[in-house]
């Protein structure tokens, strides 16, 4: 009996493996492939003359498996599948902002988490300009490769964006809004926007801006990303 359960454990963790090896064989052929057509469909792997080929199409129905994925509009789907099913059906482009729970943490902001924020903010502007210029994101975005300009040039990007009056400041109501609409992704957002008012005059320059999300920084040479 024992010899039994220990093949038959053998013979699922067998199976665990291989399916953990198709799926990142899967995501890596699909790493680099956009779909635009048709609008809201997925990267799938199919076999086409004995090979493996990646196509775009709208799934029909996905499984109940629970691997969270989190949008760039900051909407949780049960796994990436839903999400595209979604897209589909809106008949738009709707991005995967990162992998996980999207619903903020109920802990208080680590220093580390604190530390990272800016980046995370800057990379999210830099898929949210992609997605408003190209309808998708690049597969290859990162904050290491850009310089000083590329980076000042997003972040003014989304200045523009918050900046209703056109008066070159972010008011109160500007900030509130945007705190409300980023805090189901990021639970140091809040703390985060208090500190980007140095001068304590509820209104954020664009220079306080670009301080508060660091474009000046060389860490982001070695930032982790989304």
């Amino acid at each position: 009996m024992a010899k039994q359960i220990g093949i038959m454990l053998l013979l699922c963790l067998a199976a665990v493996s291989a399916k953990e090896w198709q799926e990142t064989y899967d995501k890596d052929l699909c790493a680099k492939v956009k779909c635009k057509k048709p609008p809201g469909s997925m990267c799938t792997v199919v076999e086409k003359n004995g090979e493996p080929s990646t196509t775009c199409s709208c799934p029909t129905e996905c499984s109940d498996e629970y691997e969270p994925v989190c949008s760039v509009f900051g909407r949780e789907y049960d796994n990436r599948c839903k999400l595209h099913l979604q897209a589909c059906s809106k008949r738009k482009h709707i991005a995967v902002a990162f992998e996980g729970k999207c619903i903020a943490s109920q802990e208080p902001c680590s220093a580390d988490e604190y530390m990272q924020f800016p980046h995370r903010l800057l990379l999210w502007f830099v898929h949210l300009k992609e997605i408003d210029e190209f309808g998708s994101i690049h597969p290859d975005s990162s904050l290491r490769t850009m310089d000083v300009a590329e980076r000042e040039e997003i972040a003014k990007w989304k200045f523009d964006l918050l900046d209703r009056k056109g008066d070159g400041k972010l008011d109160r109501r500007d900030l509130r809004d945007f705190r409300y609409a980023l805090m189901p992704l990021e639970h140091c957002a809040d703390e985060f926007f208090k500190s980007c008012d140095v001068d304590n005059n509820v209104k954020l320059t664009l220079d306080e801006w670009y301080d508060c999300l660091k474009v000046s920084s060389e860490s982001y040479e070695d930032s982790d990303e989304l």
